[in-house]
């Protein structure tokens, strides 16, 4: 992973704003300054304190222009939203064990104001505000008490922001930077260690996917699909000999190079008919005072969340609430879908064919636990003390992630 904290911007980066900024000042300035400005005129109070704008505009900084001008922008607060793809990868980034802060010319009360109401704040370990700091952006001073806050080494700290102030504060603090192209304006003139075009690259650039990528089995998978794809179509005979072939010889691929015997390996490659696609599996979240159930598996002794393959003749919501009867005694409403996942880009050992995971959170309405074939106990876990975990099935982030979905109203479904 390439850096351990991400520090946010919050106007034009992590919200849309500029119009609710720029219209609340164009509106102060007529009518308790008797000033007339066009809204291009003002842009250069954007990513700065409301009190740094007035002195540009050469006006006193008076405690009664700074709050009519955040009354104003309260009349424009319909307009302020968070940029698409915003809350996801805010979820993400937090589920793989990211720290998360806040750099922002907000004073603390318009961050209590503006922004909370976006239920986002419990994402992010350290807020900086502007009334947190003597010197503010371009300074470097904001990020250098974040840096003693959450006790972060510059070159683990990334700070992400629309405005040449946020740049600049980045650069003087001896950081990276990120230019949110989303929300910047003349990012042409701006320097910065990466520039980004959506909030979904930041996930491109910061999480490493295909943990436990190999290409050997990358290839013999897609022998293995092309085969199958063949075998599937063809109706020459010549043909169909030549990609049964094919098939074998993916097989004999992931035998050598693995633990597998050949005929083991068959079994997974080459007993599909038809058009290959990813199998199904659900996974079931369930909580109790802040607790999370998992199911003690009777034949590894490892622990997982309640799950299984998806069988023909269920739907998600269906298999869901069938798996945990089976395995934790419960009778379950599936409630919201967490998550969707590429298996092989979350956990190893990387299979040879492809697992759609289907996370799901779902409330308890009935039942009790009983010892059967597949499991013999079962116990809800906090956080913090999480048994040894049946990685295969479910990690230590997965889990996290579960954990964030319950504790959040807001949460949007995250998918690969």
């Amino acid at each position: 992973m390439r850096y351990s904290h991400v520090v946010f911007d919050i106007d034009g980066t992590l919200i849309n704003s500029e119009k609710a900024v720029l219209k609340s000042l164009q509106k102060t300035l007529i009518t308790e300054i008797g000033i007339e400005k066009e809204l291009d005129e003002l842009k250069f109070a954007l990513g700065i304190p409301g009190k740094d704008a007035l002195k540009i505009l050469n006006i006193e900084s008076r405690e009664d222009i700074l709050e009519k001008w955040d009354s104003n922008y309260n009349k424009y607060i319909e307009e302020v939203i968070l940029f698409d793809g915003i809350r996801q990868v805010i979820q993400e980034l937090k589920y793989n064990n990211i720290n998360l802060g806040i750099i922002t010319s907000k004073t603390r009360k318009e961050y209590e104001s503006d922004f909370i109401r976006f239920g986002l704040d419990s994402y992010f370990d350290v807020v900086i505000c502007a009334d947190d700091t003597i010197k503010h952006k371009p300074d470097g001073e904001p990020m250098e008490k974040y840096l003693v806050i959450s006790d972060a080494r510059r070159e683990d700290t990334v700070y992400i922001g629309d405005s040449i102030y946020d740049m600049q504060c980045a650069k003087n603090a001896g950081v990276d930077s990120i230019l949110a192209l989303w929300g910047a304006n003349d990012a042409d003139k701006l320097t910065a260690t990466y520039k980004l075009s959506n909030p979904k690259e930041i996930l491109d650039l910061l999480i490493v996917k295909n943990k436990y990528n190999m290409k050997w089995l990358n290839w013999a998978v897609e022998l293995q699909q092309l085969a199958q794809i063949g075998l599937t179509y063809s109706k020459d005979p010549y043909d169909l000999e030549r990609f049964e072939r094919i098939r074998e010889i993916s097989a004999e691929i992931v035998s050598e190079k693995s633990e597998l015997n050949l005929e083991e390996v068959k079994g997974l490659f080459c007993n599909e008919t038809g058009f290959q696609t990813p199998k199904l599996d659900t996974r079931a979240a369930i909580f109790k005072d802040n607790k999370i159930l998992l199911v003690k598996e009777t034949e590894s002794g490892k622990w997982s969340l309640p799950g299984g393959w998806v069988d023909v003749n269920q739907s998600i919501y269906s298999n869901t609430a069938k798996e945990v009867k089976e395995e934790a005694g419960l009778d379950v409403v599936p409630s919201r879908l967490i998550a969707v996942q590429d298996r092989n880009k979350h956990n190893k050992p990387r299979y040879a064919y492809g697992i759609c995971k289907v996370f799901v959170l779902c409330n308890v309405v009935g039942g009790e636990f009983k010892p059967n074939i597949e499991t013999s106990e079962s116990e809800y876990f906090s956080l913090d003390e999480l048994p040894q975990l049946a990685d295969e099935k479910n990690n230590k982030e997965q889990v996290k992630m579960c954990f964030l979905a319950a504790n959040d109203e807001n949460w949007q479904t995250i998918f690969d």
